[in-house]
């Protein structure tokens, strides 16, 4: 009995542990405020309890600010911690500190960057910290007001989250939302968006890109994306080519192309530091070289030019989530370089994915030309021919591209033993290499029962498995199958035949939807399920 009583307890702690939130916004106030003269001023309001250790330990013990200190300033207006019984704790002055943000380690041209770190204390159970600061922006550093606001946070349920953007009545405003229809109050030149009992962000693999299911708002003054995109495209007229050694042995265009992404890529840093944080300038080809490392922006500049230098017609662009309506520097999701025909990346070598990815990302120029793309849809074909006997598995499978028109793109053989047990041996099919293999490169074989936000894939998919399983002096004793299931997200396909001296096994599986809702869970979680179900991917033989 005494047992029994400390299983259902243990079983209350787990379900308050899993129904509470490590903490709980009681308030997020952020005011934006475009003066005339062209000043910027942000003040930021929080109101934090913690529900569990982990909140105070782990999560939200210290709060991070950074700010470019050449032409910004932090104030600190208020800043306190309440205790579970009303004791009220000041902030003291040492629990203010000002170091170099990580973005900018190794950086030394963005060594004016500044992280104030504001630890806070008298921490416990049921504490609530109130927090008010003010990052005041010169005027003349931005040609517009932009504002990116995620309506959400991991480990933190918000009870009331207010945006608030003031501007000079007249000025012309465009903003845009996603995963909430929540309108703005307007009061002359005042914008008031107010969002109430936002649940905590899961946080969920394979999510879209952004905070998929997680109230997004982009405002902008600017009157156009080619205003926005216009700091980017302020280039000097100094000609600089990619190091001769990484040339050397460039034979044609395509080539040259590739060596100069090398460079790029391999030959030069990388820092984080995105433009907003330096007034939305770049440095320019010339100084990235010198000083061997760049931002992913100044990485796409530089990489552009030096292909022009070399004769390439290339170009920076700039990919965006499709659904943010309004597009600005400050939701860019990749930079990248059109070349050829291609998008080359600036973080790794080849192609850029999200230039494949179109229904995630749309890609424009620098002039704010939107770059037309076909639809892309991820298709594998395979063929795999294993021949059986009492000592040996031999098998040869050759894979099949069709959207890149490329024949056996890939030739795998492999050869193994049966592992016999009272004269049954059980074979499973062969592994996809992940290149091949999307459910597994996209981890859709573990999958949750539920599920909080959207389930987002590169782009649609669609695989075709074929097995021949040649029988010698071994016979199967493998039960025929045919399993189908189709609905609104895809369809899946599973047969096994058996013929004399043979097994025939074909798998297909389609997904036509590369954005899958909530809504629609159920249905794409039951297809994973079938295409992945363990006794479907293997056959019985006997001696």
């Amino acid at each position: 009995m005494k047992r029994n009583i400390i299983i259902i307890m243990a079983m209350m702690m787990a379900m308050q542990l899993f129904a509470t939130a490590d903490g709980t916004y009681k308030s997020i106030i952020s005011e934006y405020t475009l003066s005339p003269d062209g000043g910027i001023t942000q003040k930021v309001s929080k109101v934090l309890k913690y529900n569990t250790h982990y909140s105070f330990f782990t999560l939200f013990g210290e709060t991070f600010v950074v700010y470019n200190s050449e032409y910004q300033s932090v104030k600190i207006d208020t800043s306190y911690t309440v205790q579970a019984d009303g004791t009220i704790i000041r902030t003291p002055e040492n629990a203010f500190n000002y170091v170099l943000p990580s973005v900018a380690a190794k950086a030394p041209d963005y060594n004016k960057l500044t992280e104030l770190v504001i630890s806070h204390t008298g921490l416990e159970l049921g504490a609530t910290t109130y927090l008010e600061y003010t990052v005041t922006t010169q005027p003349g550093v931005y040609n517009s007001l932009d504002v990116e606001e995620i309506i959400g946070v991991a480990g933190v349920d918000i009870d009331k989250y207010q945006v608030i953007v003031n501007v000079p009545e007249g000025t012309a405003l465009r903003w845009s939302l996603t995963d909430s229809n929540v309108k703005p109050v307007v009061k002359g030149g005042k914008y008031t968006w107010t969002f109430t009992n936002v649940q905590s962000a899961k946080g969920e693999a394979n999510t879209p890109y952004g905070y998929g299911g997680v109230p997004h708002l982009a405002v902008t003054t600017a009157p156009t994306l080619a205003d926005n995109l216009m700091p980017l495209t302020i280039e000097t007229r100094d000609l600089r080519r990619a190091p001769r050694e990484y040339l050397a042995e460039a034979q044609n265009d395509e080539q040259r192309a590739d060596a100069i992404q090398k460079y790029v890529v391999s030959g030069l840093g990388s820092c984080a530091v995105q433009p907003y944080l330096t007034g939305n300038s770049v440095r320019q080809c010339g100084r990235v070289m010198e000083t061997a490392y760049g931002t992913e922006a100044e990485k796409a500049l530089a990489m552009a030019k030096l292909m022009r230098a070399e004769g390439l017609q290339a170009q920076a662009v700039v990919a965006f989530p499709a659904t943010q309506e309004v597009k600005t520097i400050r939701n860019v999701a990749e930079y990248m370089v059109q070349c050829n025909g291609r998008f080359y990346s600036v973080k790794t070598l080849g192609d850029s994915p999200l230039g494949k990815q179109t229904a995630h990302y749309s890609l424009y120029d620098l002039a704010g030309n939107k770059i037309e793309l076909p639809e892309s849809i991820a298709e594998c074909n395979s063929l795999s021919r294993i021949n059986v006997t009492a000592n040996e598995i031999e098998c040869s499978t050759e894979y099949t591209i069709p959207s890149e028109s490329k024949a056996n793109a890939d030739n795998v053989t492999v050869k193994n033993e049966p592992q016999w047990l009272d004269g049954y041996a059980m074979i499973a099919l062969p592994e996809k290499p992940s290149m091949h293999n999307a459910a597994q490169r996209l981890k859709l074989d573990k999958l949750s029962k539920e599920r909080y936000a959207p389930v987002a894939i590169p782009c649609k998919l669609r695989e075709t498995d074929d097995y021949v399983i040649s029988l010698t002096g071994v016979t199967s004793v493998t039960k025929n199958v045919q399993k189908t299931l189709v609905n609104s997200v895809g369809s899946v396909n599973i047969s096994i035949v058996n013929e004399p001296g043979k097994i025939f096994v074909k798998r297909t599986m389609e997904l036509k939807m590369p954005v899958i809702p909530v809504s629609k869970y159920k249905e794409f979680l039951a297809i994973m399920r079938l295409w992945n179900t363990d006794n479907y991917r293997k056959v019985l033989i006997k001696k």
